[in-house]
């Protein structure tokens, strides 16, 4: 691991709440949680030939900072998220073996709506719609020749999330979503599946796993990046 890492907090847009409810007044989320995703890259950057790796988030971590909240009243919520990553590789290429590495510094945003289509007792099912801006700075070097770009673009995303009580303690969420269709990214989708535990009445303890692929083309540079892999939260509701 390249630093120690002190902490990392963030929200998906991803339906952690309280059972649903037809609420008159509005509700927040705010859900601190630790992910450890695989992060897999595929980077061609300027001259350089591309660059693949594929680790442990926490292999190649420096710093990170992620943060989201999510407001709901009656069928309407709105949500947006906050995220800084700084990450770093050395990484096999042909004969340059440890010559070769990238780095990358970005943020990530979205902010975004849904309206609940369905709902019961027990259920809710939402149609969402946001946006999402990347701006990314990153590098590849190889033998040496270091090759960089500050790439920045907004994609569309459409997508549903779907809730569940199962008890009064239990409760399940899906969530999925694409986008970019060539307007920022040539495309990117999300998918997330997590299972919540009712600790007390204003805080839920989350589990579940979250897949988040990208794959951006700007003049010479290719951008493909997926971080995959399972998360915990606690989800404080007020």
């Amino acid at each position: 691991m390249k630093q120690a890492v002190a902490g990392a907090f963030a929200i998906a847009i991803s339906g952690i709440a309280p059972e649903p409810v037809q609420a008159n007044d509005w509700d927040f989320v705010v859900a601190p949680y630790l992910w450890g995703p695989e992060f897999r890259t595929s980077l061609d950057i300027g001259p350089n030939p591309p660059v693949d790796g594929s680790k442990s988030i926490f292999d190649i971590l420096n710093s990170a900072f992620l943060i989201a909240g999510e407001a709901r009243k009656g069928r309407w919520a709105i949500g947006g998220e906050f995220n800084y990553l700084n990450l770093g590789d050395n990484v096999p290429i042909g004969p340059f073996n440890d010559l070769a590495n990238w780095e990358l510094d970005g943020i990530m945003m979205s902010l975004g709506a849904s309206y609940t289509v369905f709902q019961d007792s027990q259920s809710r099912v939402e149609a969402m719609a946001a946006l999402r801006h990347w701006d990314l700075d990153l590098s590849t070097t190889v033998a040496r020749f270091t090759a960089s770009t500050d790439q920045s673009w907004t994609d569309p995303l459409i997508g549903a999330r779907y809730h569940r009580a199962i008890n009064d303690r239990w409760n399940f969420s899906a969530m999925g979503n694409v986008g970019g269709f060539g307007v920022g990214s040539k495309f990117q989708w999300e998918a997330l599946i997590q299972a919540g535990w009712k600790w007390t009445d204003t805080t839920h303890v989350v589990g579940g796993y979250r897949h988040l692929s990208v794959d951006f083309e700007g003049g010479q540079n290719v951008i493909d990046l997926t971080l995959t892999g399972p998360y915990v939260a606690l989800a404080f509701n007020f």
